[in-house]
């Protein structure tokens, strides 16, 4: 009788601490579940509509902590410039992409865009801040390639040329970053490009059965060189002097930047020295 009492006792105290601990069937809260839910814009539930404007950029700006220069004239004229579904070349998947323009700003912050790409359900793959945008095809029968054109306030910037690589976005132009080569140029010391975007053409340059990509358009000489390489404003000939401009140019040299498509690495390539053939 005293052993079945001892029995008993035991069996109730052991239920009581069950009782207190989490049942293996529930999980305890996680830390990084939760920072991982706070980085989700859920918004995108509501594609296409935006009920909101005014709540749903300042969701975006809180969530992907999107640094704006805040001033009346920006809170009035801040917009969503583009709210689309997309594809882009290297997934089969469906992305979300936005454009948030927040109008003005401090020349350091030009050119006072984003351009966010967006999991279906959210998430973000990656910021990016350029001047314009444009989704372009290269290869026939296939999703296009997201280009950002970016730029200075001075006017000196280039291309970027995005595919989906494991699900990051992934730059497979090489001209701007690796080679140091403008493809655009409005900025008015010695020379700008007419057009200031060069044009792009997409064809098979070399044959391989690969679209490669070039940059097409003008150098325009808006101050005088010599053979020497210095630079002049004006130059007087039979007593009549002649000042250089955008409007009353040097001279004017075409230009064709070719990238070749490297099939081993999916990139872009220069197929010359372009700084040394331009003089760039």
């Amino acid at each position: 009788m005293k052993t079945l009492l001892i029995l008993i006792i035991l069996t109730l105290t052991t239920f009581g601490c069950a009782n207190k601990q989490t049942p293996k069937n529930e999980k305890l809260p996680e830390t990084k579940s939760q920072e991982k839910t706070n980085t989700i814009f859920r918004q995108v539930a509501n594609f296409p509509t935006i009920k909101d404007t005014t709540k749903f950029i300042a969701d975006l700006r809180q969530i992907f902590k999107l640094k704006v220069h805040e001033s009346p004239v920006q809170k009035e004229n801040e917009k969503i410039t583009a709210y689309k579904k997309v594809k882009i070349f290297g997934s089969e998947k469906d992305f979300i992409f936005i454009e948030y323009d927040w109008n003005v700003g401090s020349m350091a912050e030009f050119p006072w865009k984003y351009q966010l790409l967006l999991t279906t359900d959210g998430k973000l793959v990656k910021t990016l801040s350029g001047q314009r945008f444009e989704f372009i095809t290269i290869f026939p029968n296939n999703s296009p390639f997201l280009m950002i054109v970016t730029a200075t306030a001075k006017g000196n910037g280039g291309h970027e040329i995005y595919k989906i690589s494991a699900d990051t976005l992934e730059n497979v132009y090489e001209g701007y970053y690796n080679y140091d080569i403008k493809t655009y140029d409005a900025h008015e010391d010695n020379t700008i490009y007419e057009p200031n975007e060069l044009a792009l053409k997409v064809e098979d340059f070399n044959n391989d059965g690969f679209n490669d990509i070039s940059f097409n358009g003008k150098i325009v000489f808006i101050r005088g060189q010599t053979k020497n390489g210095d630079w002049f404003d004006s130059e007087t000939e039979n007593g009549k002097t002649t000042t250089y401009s955008v409007d009353n140019p040097f001279k004017k040299i075409p230009i064709e930047l070719i990238f070749l498509y490297d099939k081993k690495t999916g990139h872009f390539k220069a197929k010359e020295n372009f700084n040394e053939k331009y003089n760039l």
